[in-house]
């Protein structure tokens, strides 16, 4: 199983527990799960942390398109939109959804899951 992780796990885990100079460990086992095809996240996430400009921010761009995954199609984002839209979210938050990582989390996670299922 692969995971997809939105940008709240990485400052959480700089923030509190796994500082990359207190736990290098824990970030050298995401590059590890990275390599071995179980951990990824996408290009939106990646852009939120290289904006903090600080050591986080220098490990996303040093792990680059192989971690932080470019999205697939526009299709997917529209494919994504489209269920939120069927689960009964406020306006405001479907119009948040829409515009913020999420969707494209949510897209890239679903076709991630779809090409693992193909292999």
């Amino acid at each position: 199983m692969a995971y997809l992780l939105d940008a709240n796990v990485f400052i959480e885990a700089k923030r509190r527990y796994y500082g990359l100079d207190f736990c290098p460990a824990f970030w050298d086992w995401l590059a590890e799960s990275n390599a071995n095809g179980r951990v990824f996240s996408i290009e939106k996430v990646g852009d939120e942390l290289r904006a903090g400009v600080d050591d986080l921010a220098e490990w996303v761009i040093q792990k680059g398109e192989q971690f932080f995954l470019p999205p697939d199609e526009a299709t997917l984002i529209t494919q994504a939109v489209q269920w939120a839209r069927g689960q009964r979210f406020r306006p405001g938050a479907l119009s948040m959804f829409a515009d913020d990582a999420d969707a494209i989390h949510t897209a890239t996670w679903s076709s991630l899951m779809r090409c693992r299922a193909r292999a």
